[in-house]
């Protein structure tokens, strides 16, 4: 694997530069092959940077790296990433609590579980949450706060 694209990609992404970013994961993707224990990895943060681009196609390359991984809970962490930013908030969740059971040590993807996967009581405790008074109620109560960004998952 090209080390040093994988790097710049790295370091581009962080400072937000993601379209340098998306670059230099292509550049990391095809010096692999996608046998390497790296290869979803890499995938996945190819997608999350072309999702962070408007390019759609990247939100299947992040699924596609995560339904071929068994152990790196990074994978999952861009999965929930490029579902966040999709406005997919329960696949969101559902990738987050995914790559907890895989990498219960990961502390970006601990930290994240934390930020997207609180609920709080029910407004009407003898109706069930899935109700349409719960549901309606509970938007109405939800905090706006300073929305979430993909970066604030991330970092």
């Amino acid at each position: 694997m090209d080390q040093q694209a994988y790097q710049i990609a790295k370091d581009a992404f962080k400072s937000k530069d993601y379209k340098a970013s998306e670059r230099a994961f292509k550049k990391a993707l095809d010096s692999i092959d996608e046998h390497t224990e790296l290869y979803n990895n890499v995938l996945s943060h190819y997608g999350l940077a072309q999702v962070l681009n408007a390019d759609e196609n990247g939100l299947l390359l992040c699924r596609d790296a995560a339904s071929n991984e068994v152990f790196d809970g990074e994978v999952f962490l861009n999965l929930a990433c490029a579902e966040w930013y999709s406005e997919n908030r329960k696949r969101a969740v559902d990738a987050i609590r995914h790559g907890v059971k895989i990498d219960a040590d990961n502390e970006q993807l601990n930290r994240a579980c934390a930020r997207l996967d609180c609920r709080k009581k029910c407004c009407f405790s003898f109706l069930p949450r899935e109700h349409k008074l719960n549901r309606l109620f509970g938007r109405l109560r939800r905090n706006p706060g300073p929305a979430m960004t993909v970066h604030d998952l991330l970092y």
